[in-house]
């Protein structure tokens, strides 16, 4: 396999790692480029999309579910705040938390990032038949489930 004129070697093309790694770099620059005209990282993205379901009154939650630590989850909830997109107020009886929901502009945004992303994944995954899709995605969500214990 020759990538960027180089000729890598069967002990780098072989290795599964290399290949997810391969394919998740292809995939966040696809994914990036779908959001930014809307204005969006795939950060923000990540915490709207987490606000969908209804309010969350843990920030931390957002974060670690983004693989974020608090301050950076912070300082990204503080953003879509000024930007509008999501609204925060203390929680009755412990005024510490913030309960966090995302406002009807926050709410457009997310629901238009997610088809951006759709048709990127779309494009992405293309060379494979809809059964390989699947089975691409069953197998994936197994080694992320097996990592998280």
């Amino acid at each position: 396999m020759t990538i960027g004129g180089v000729d890598l070697p069967l002990s780098v093309t072989s290795r599964v790692s290399y290949a997810l790694r391969r394919a998740l770099a292809r995939a966040e620059a696809m994914g990036d480029a779908a959001l930014a005209d809307l204005g969006l990282t795939a950060r923000e993205y990540g915490a709207l999309a987490l606000l969908q379901d209804g309010p969350r009154a843990r920030q931390h939650e957002i974060g670690a579910a983004l693989g974020l630590d608090r301050t950076t989850t912070a300082s990204l909830m503080r953003t879509l705040a000024d930007r509008g997109l999501v609204h925060r107020t203390p929680m009755p009886g412990n005024s510490r938390t913030l309960l966090l929901r995302l406002t009807p502009a926050g709410e457009r945004l997310r629901a238009a990032g997610e088809r951006r992303l759709r048709e990127s994944e779309d494009v992405l995954l293309a060379p494979l038949a809809p059964d390989d899709r699947e089975r691409l995605h069953r197998s994936l969500s197994r080694l992320v489930a097996g990592a998280a214990r």
